[in-house]
């Protein structure tokens, strides 16, 4: 455990989780900053929390070790949890808790878009900020996000890398259909989607929503298949991508390329497909989101992911969220050392102006355009990269050229 509080773990009806002492050699001294977490640790979006709270705690233990935060005396960070279990209410509820009662000075958390939207107003009345690992919006000048944006994430990442495979790797790649998962977040996606593919001359052919309470996708699979695309493209959730695959395999449907979202980068999607299917449909024509591959060469990333793999926690070792609650403990490290103060006004005005340049030590994300957050408090460059299986199941990164570790492979009809 990661934080420099001496007492033991404990939970209380309140769901506050405080960590306890990891080791007596940590170097950091003087008082703790106590740094709120709000996290589905259970419930339906608890793989967000149990993912990226091990990370979390490994971070702030790095810093801890390091000598804490140096403008403040070498103060320790202390990691105070609580678990919303996925409801955007109690989130809400848990955020003004850390701070009315707990006192810290920062809030953090993997909540999703509509958990962010229930706790701005919450944050907007405590006048404190909040750094979101995943959240793709936000309506609170104090919510900060390291959520990938609709427009400039999602889509602009996707239907770039289209148009590179039909320029640059002369694929086939001029029909396109979309197919995102019927909610809210899917359907403003394919929105983005569309309008940038129609402005930069793709042909459309059709849109298959996805949905989200099907149990098979057998029939969007063959309304795709009857459209006869070059390129299949959306925002799944994990569930109907997985759904949707298995589909793909059960049809023996390969000819169209695929491209989806973090999904299809998480090391579970092989466990989740079984070994047959995701030997058959992973490496041929599906690409998907990242922010990490293991071949991907930046060194303090690379030293994250080493350390991780030893995180008894983490089944598959660093995932997709991961990479952003790292990011985002790193930033709260560096906020607070350049406003050398708790205040939560002063680390607000900071965190809207930090920025980090890609090779500072405190860098990680793989993004040429390093990390600030813009006017929409999202960061500024959004960016993503896009990945392939080997058959070997190591990833592969193929695009952008600045990081590709080889070039897309697409199977010819």
């Amino acid at each position: 455990m990661p934080t420099l509080t001496r007492r033991a773990a404990v939970k209380g009806a309140a769901g506050t989780i405080i960590m306890p002492l990891a080791a007596p050699a940590l170097r950091a001294q003087g008082p703790a900053i106590r740094i709120g977490l709000v996290q589905p640790m259970s419930g339906p979006l608890s793989a967000y929390g149990q993912e990226t709270q091990p990370v979390v705690e490994m971070v702030a233990a790095n810093i801890n070790a390091g000598g804490g935060i140096r403008s403040l005396g070498g103060a320790r960070l202390e990691i105070v949890l609580a678990d919303n279990g996925g409801s955007p209410a109690r989130a809400a509820n848990e955020a003004r808790r850390l701070v009315t009662q707990e006192k810290v000075s920062i809030l953090a958390g993997a909540i999703i878009t509509h958990e962010a939207l229930a706790v701005g107003p919450a944050l907007d009345e405590l006048k404190v900020p909040m750094i979101s690992f995943v959240s793709g919006t936000s309506r609170s000048p104090y919510l900060f996000s390291f959520g990938l944006p609709y427009d400039r994430g999602y889509a602009e990442t996707m239907v770039t890398f289209l148009d590179a495979l039909r320029k640059d790797h002369g694929a086939r790649a001029q029909r396109i259909v979309t197919a995102s998962s019927n909610y809210e977040a899917g359907q403003q996606i394919t929105g983005f989607l569309t309008a940038k593919l129609k402005a930069r001359g793709f042909d459309l052919v059709g849109d298959v929503p996805l949905d989200t309470k099907a149990q098979d996708l057998g029939a969007a699979m063959l309304k795709i298949r009857s459209l006869r695309p070059d390129a299949v493209v959306g925002l799944q959730t994990q569930r109907e991508l997985l759904l949707l695959q298995r589909a793909r395999y059960d049809l023996q449907y390969f000819d169209s390329i695929f491209i989806s979202n973090l999904g299809v980068s998480d090391p579970s999607v092989w466990t989740d497909l079984g070994p047959e299917i995701g030997a058959r449909v992973l490496p041929r024509n599906t690409f998907g989101l990242a922010l990490y591959a293991p071949s991907l060469a930046i060194a303090p990333l690379t030293a994250i992911a080493t350390q991780a793999k030893e995180l008894p926690r983490l089944k598959h070792g660093l995932g997709q969220f991961s990479i952003f609650a790292a990011q985002a403990m790193l930033v709260i490290k560096e906020a607070l050392e350049q406003a050398a103060s708790v205040d939560p006004q002063k680390l607000t005005e900071t965190l809207g102006r930090l920025e980090l340049p890609f090779g500072h030590p405190a860098m990680i994300l793989p993004r040429a355009g390093g990390v600030a957050f813009a006017d929409d408090r999202l960061t500024r460059d959004a960016s993503t990269l896009v990945v392939q299986w080997d058959a070997d199941r190591t990833l592969q990164v193929v695009h952008p050229q600045q990081f590709a570790t080889r070039k897309p492979a697409v199977t010819a009809r």
